[in-house]
């Protein structure tokens, strides 16, 4: 993620990234001596942000409804602007490109990568450690262009287990309409399927957006 931001000529200056999770991305933009300001909407992933990344402003906010600072680049990685509201108007990924373009200077690098159409998805999976186990169920809406992963997850506590469930709904998008909204806001756009030498799992798909 370094490399990229050195290869649009950004090595300096401030750097926002939009659903900052735990703050491990925080954590080394600001080891590179950038300025490093994290949204999360998770309080307790806010905490954790802020205990990784000290030296990172962190707010807790949702993306679509915060208004962004001036900044060289915008980060927003892992699907972060495919997700849905659980209740509310949807916000669209148009509105927020032009709040993107208002925040970056001239030059700045706007990066994210996002759940785009392909074979349906639809399966269940899990993983386990020795003291804990996740399950996800995932089923795709071809029709209204959804995906859903219902995750269980179970921690051992004393003697038993504590038992959890989140649902995540995210909306699939099409590879060119974004790009032509990109374009519309006042981008140059490529896409890649990879970030540096890490590829993306299938159906990522990430945007490399300049401003004009």
């Amino acid at each position: 993620m370094l490399a990229l931001l050195k290869q649009a000529g950004i090595v300096s200056g401030h750097v926002v990234d939009l659903g900052c999770g735990d703050g491990r991305w925080l954590r080394q933009l600001t080891g590179a001596r950038f300025r490093a300001t994290g949204i999360e909407q998770s309080v307790t992933l806010a905490k954790y942000a802020r205990a990784v990344a000290p030296r990172a402003v962190v707010y807790v906010a949702s993306l679509h409804r915060t208004a962004l600072p001036s900044c060289d680049a915008i980060t927003a990685l892992g699907e972060v602007l495919s997700y849905l509201p659980s209740a509310g108007a949807r916000p669209t990924l148009e509105g927020f490109f032009n709040r993107a373009h208002r925040a970056l200077r001239p030059g700045g690098l706007l990066l994210f990568d996002l759940l785009v159409g392909g074979p349906p998805m639809n399966y269940q999976t899990w993983r386990a450690g020795r003291t804990w186990a996740v399950l996800a169920d995932v089923r795709e809406d071809v029709v209204r262009r959804r995906l859903t992963r219902d995750i269980t997850t179970f921690r051992a506590t004393g003697g038993g287990y504590r038992r959890g469930h989140e649902r995540h709904v995210l909306a699939v998008s099409d590879r060119d309409r974004v790009v032509t909204a990109l374009q519309e806001a006042g981008f140059a756009v490529r896409t890649s399927r990879r970030y540096g030498r890490f590829t993306l799992p299938p159906r990522r798909l990430a945007f490399v957006a300049r401003k004009r």
